[in-house]
């Protein structure tokens, strides 16, 4: 399975989400919920920025709690609960706000497309206390369309147990993967991201070099030489590593005829321990109902799960490049890289050649948080420092 290029990716949600956005704003200055629904006609995409502008939702809910007040009194969780149903149902976001959050859903909609494996792991990785428990679960097929077998399977594989360790769920995703009844055909989907821009799935993935000498040599090379004009520069041997820049796109992506939004990533949410029976409209199809995340997390493992645990988070990390998700390294780049996706392979590619944390975090401080200015992305950064002590420190 060819690696995809986070970069190509990258490069295409953006001119995607501004193409969009173009035909959706042209004659209008705000979208509403229910345009937002049918917003692209890859329904995912659609999915995704419903589940952020979700976070945001719940995060609005928390704002309003306040250690003077008492948010525990019955009187104010359903005065609460009735603003945040009534909020939910009048979605109305301007073109600087939403395009940003499709370009992120686009991203996100071709790494699950694409590599389904590496998405899966990066999101199981990514769960609190290494464990994935039936809501969870639940949680993530809600906003999925995309591969729904190989969430059904992991399902299948939990049965009626509230958690599993990550290790074991890893474990069972290597097993479905191999069930080609599970994934959805590829063509299918990108001809639905054609629709609104031409998308040639090749650009997507890093070019391999070849193997040897001979299957580089192409007909007609032997006893030709380039002319003054052609130059060396465009060989055919000269190939893409993961670290260089996005391929050229010109032929396949027009440029936008607005200029280039801030694409900074929309932040996680902190959990909701308010209105735990908050329901939206029964019309909407995506009612959203936030539950204690708390409480959903807080729960008793066996001794023998937590040595399981204890083992995955740490475990010492053998390549940067290979343990950094897909989700995570578009963070990375977007906020601590400025967008730079060149950048965030060749600062990887440096730490990796350290030969210690401590020489790795004087690299980081000396060099990248101060170019980039880390100061402002403090919480981005801490990830960042803490996968990288990983590296060296398990």
């Amino acid at each position: 399975m060819p690696k995809l290029d986070v970069t190509a990716v990258e490069t295409y949600a953006k001119a995607y989400a501004a193409q969009l956005c173009n035909e959706q704003y042209a004659q209008q200055n705000r979208i509403n919920g229910d345009a937002l629904l049918r917003f692209s006609p890859v329904s995912q995409v659609n999915l995704f920025v419903i589940r952020d502008l979700y976070d945001a939702w719940k995060e609005t809910a928390t704002a309003f709690r306040s250690p003077y007040f008492n948010f525990e009194s019955a009187e104010v969780k359903t005065a609460l609960q009735s603003f945040l149903n009534t909020v939910s149902k009048h979605i109305s976001v301007e073109r600087k706000d939403l395009e940003p959050l499709v370009a992120k859903a686009t991203h996100e909609s071709l790494e699950l497309l694409l590599a389904p494996k590496e998405y899966y792991q990066g999101w199981l990785r990514e769960l609190p206390d290494y464990k994935l428990t039936a809501d969870q679960l639940k949680a993530f097929q809600k906003y999925n369309r995309i591969h729904t077998g190989i969430a059904g399977g992991l399902a299948e594989r939990l049965g009626t147990e509230a958690a599993a360790s990550t290790t074991q769920a890893i474990l069972w995703l290597d097993s479905l993967l191999n069930e080609p009844s599970r994934l959805d055909a590829t063509p299918t989907i990108l001809d639905q991201f054609a629709k609104t821009l031409p998308l040639d799935e090749s650009t997507l993935y890093v070019k391999e070099a070849s193997s040897n000498f001979f299957e580089q040599v192409a007909p007609g090379m032997a006893g030709s030489s380039p002319s003054k004009e052609e130059g060396y520069a465009g060989s055919s041997l000269v190939s893409r590593s993961e670290s260089s820049g996005p391929e050229p796109m010109a032929s396949t992506i027009p440029s936008p005829s607005v200029p280039a939004p801030d694409y900074a990533v929309i932040p996680t949410a902190p959990p909701v321990t308010v209105a735990e029976d908050v329901t939206a409209s029964v019309s909407d199809p995506f009612a959203m109902q936030p539950t204690n995340l708390n409480e959903k997390f807080r729960q008793n493992s066996s001794a023998a799960e937590e040595t399981v645990s204890s083992q995955f988070q740490h475990k010492p990390i053998a390549s940067l490049h290979s343990f950094i998700s897909l989700n995570h390294k578009f963070i990375f780049i977007n906020q601590l890289f400025q967008g730079d996706a060149a950048a965030y392979h060749h600062a990887v590619d440096e730490l990796e050649k350290c030969q210690s944390f401590d020489q790795a975090k004087d690299l980081m401080n000396r060099v990248y948080s101060t170019q980039y200015k880390w100061r402002d992305v403090a919480d981005e950064a801490d990830d960042f420092y803490e996968i990288v002590k990983r590296r060296f420190q398990g």
